[in-house]
């Protein structure tokens, strides 16, 4: 490392907490802590099921600059109103438009992602279809 550096932080797997306060009742989420180590300019965190898909979650947007999704294990179904449908599988990612409409129609059991968005708070908008 050069001189006058110093590792900001780490996020280590032993570490991990994982919580139930996130946007969905039917994930929990692990903080990797770049929100902090940004001053909240940047969320990068980890989203897995921790129930089972009831079906449509509800047709929303998000207001933020920047929204980054890659699928570590699982699949889901997504609409996107820009573009339809898609079925998305571990090791795709996604970038999602400011404010694009979408919805998850389905997850599988196992189904877990890696999200980073910009900034780290932003407003998540119930929508109309």
């Amino acid at each position: 490392m050069p001189e006058g550096r110093t590792l900001s932080f780490a996020a280590r797997e032993k570490d991990a907490e994982w919580r139930r306060d996130g946007l969905r009742p039917y994930f929990v989420y692990r903080d990797l802590g770049i929100r902090d180590a940004t001053g909240g300019k940047v969320l990068a965190h980890i989203i897995r099921a921790a129930k089972p898909c009831k079906g449509p979650m509800g047709y929303h947007s998000h207001q933020l600059e920047f929204q980054m999704v890659y699928m570590i294990k699982g699949w889901a179904l997504i609409d996107f109103e820009d573009v339809g449908r898609i079925r998305v599988e571990a090791g795709d990612v996604w970038y999602q438009a400011p404010s694009v409409r979408h919805e998850v129609l389905e997850y599988s059991d196992d189904w877990e992602v890696m999200e980073i968005t910009m900034p780290a708070d932003f407003e998540t908008r119930d929508e109309q279809r």
